[in-house]
């Protein structure tokens, strides 16, 4: 009776933590179709309403943001991204784990070392660096210093040393091989799920990133989707939520689509060697 009985207060407890992560999706998604009056209501409306086309035109007929045009240079920015970080991070992590060559151990270790630099220390310097390339309220501004990352490249490097046996490796360079050919014919495809784990992380800060933006991105042509929902709210005399809350939902389900699409592999890679066999 006792194991039957501990079970139903572990699954009790769990769908306690789970209503408690998902209300605030929910109310979100509640707030997008209602007006403002209903959302300030006591008690709160609790339920979906019928303004959600209300709340979308004002929102793709907005007359400070270009909405449409921002998702689409948040995709042009995430994409570029998360594929470059996926094809660089691998490069690097294949060579710090299974190539030798000089300083390998120094490089590394500067590689690790930088993960305990804040990122906010590097803003007025590369924000320097932007200005003296011209690239301020231009994309690259925004792409270019995140298409790598210290933690991507020791994600993969830890991922294809404990994935990938030296023996494989060895067989091919007997074959003929080069390091090349080791890396798209054996490395590529067997740390798939690893690609999966860090694009999502990849793509999710990328889609959400806001404090680099912001700095950068001034001009309502090369604003993102984060620094839109900012602007979607025309009153000058309260603060419109619906709108606001209309456009967080939008820009939510690009990663929630994402993560649908890729969380078998996701959850591989994370719980990869979790489990010894």
């Amino acid at each position: 009776m006792r194991q039957p009985i501990g079970r139903c207060f572990v699954y009790l407890i769990l769908l306690i933590f789970t209503v408690f992560s998902l209300f605030p999706f929910y109310w979100m998604t509640v707030i997008s179709t209602r007006t403002a009056g209903e959302i300030s209501a006591i008690p709160p409306a609790i339920f979906y309403g019928d303004k959600l086309s209300m709340n979308l035109d004002k929102i793709f007929n907005n007359e400070n943001v270009e909405f449409i045009r921002t998702v689409g240079n948040t995709a042009v920015i995430t994409l570029i991204i998360t594929l470059s970080m996926l094809l660089f991070s691998s490069l690097a992590g294949f060579a710090f784990a299974k190539l030798e060559f000089r300083g390998k151990s120094l490089m590394l270790l500067c590689v690790v070392g930088s993960l305990m630099i804040p990122m906010q220390l590097g803003i007025i310097p590369q924000y320097i660096i932007m200005s003296k390339l011209h690239w301020i309220n231009d994309l690259k501004a925004v792409v270019v210093p995140g298409m790598v990352s210290a933690f991507g490249v020791f994600f993969m490097r830890q991922y294809i040393d404990s994935a990938i046996p030296g023996e494989m490796l060895e067989a091919g360079r007997i074959d003929g091989c080069s390091n090349w050919r080791l890396y798209w014919r054996i490395v590529v495809p067997t740390i798939a799920p690893a690609f999966a784990t860090l694009g999502i992380l990849t793509f999710m800060g990328a889609w959400n990133d806001y404090l680099w933006p912001s700095i950068v991105l001034k001009s309502s042509d090369s604003l993102t989707v984060q620094l839109a929902l900012l602007r979607l709210d025309t009153s000058s005399y309260f603060q419109d939520k619906s709108i606001v809350m209309t456009g967080s939902v939008l820009s939510t389900l690009p990663l929630f689509l994402i993560f649908l699409a890729f969380n078998r592999q996701f959850i591989a890679g994370v719980t990869d060697g979790a489990v010894k066999g």
